[in-house]
């Protein structure tokens, strides 16, 4: 999946959920905006030129700089959570939408052995990236309203 749809994945899912648990403080919302900058980090693999998808692209590494993120919130922000929250939800969706492409790899590595693919489309799909980018945006602005407003437009 290209950055387009991460960000889309991210914002849709998290926005939806903090709306559909009435989660409106701004902690949520710099959650929410943090983990979509974030969301594309575990592709930092190609710029350093390593293998893609082998070391940065599961669960056990996702942990380990989610911690690291948190407790550096946490020097900053006297914060934890909301570093580690975000960084760990990047790197979840992150791993789900590459999980939905054609490229196998190992999201619990090193506990697992045959890479994962659900193949349902092709990483570069235009439709797939450009469609959840829209459906991420339309589904923040909704929060965004929700939480400035209090009102519930769905």
């Amino acid at each position: 999946m290209h950055w387009r749809g991460h960000v889309g994945l991210t914002l849709l899912v998290l926005s939806s959920l903090a709306y559909l648990l009435d989660l409106r403080g701004l902690n949520y919302l710099v959650i929410i905006v943090l983990a979509t900058l974030l969301c594309s980090l575990p592709d930092i693999d190609i710029s350093l030129e390593i293998p893609h998808r082998k070391y940065t692209h599961n669960v056990f590494f996702g942990l380990i700089i989610s911690v690291g993120f948190g407790y550096a919130t946490y020097v900053l922000l006297n914060d934890f959570n909301i570093g580690f929250t975000s960084m760990f939800a990047a790197f979840i969706l992150h791993i789900i939408g590459d999980l939905m492409t054609y490229q196998p790899f190992k999201p619990l590595a090193p506990f697992q052995r045959r890479g994962v693919s659900y193949k349902l489309f092709r990483s570069s799909n235009r439709v797939v990236n450009d469609t959840l980018a829209v459906l991420g945006a339309l589904a923040f602005a909704i929060y965004l309203i929700y939480v400035v407003t209090g009102v519930k437009l769905v």
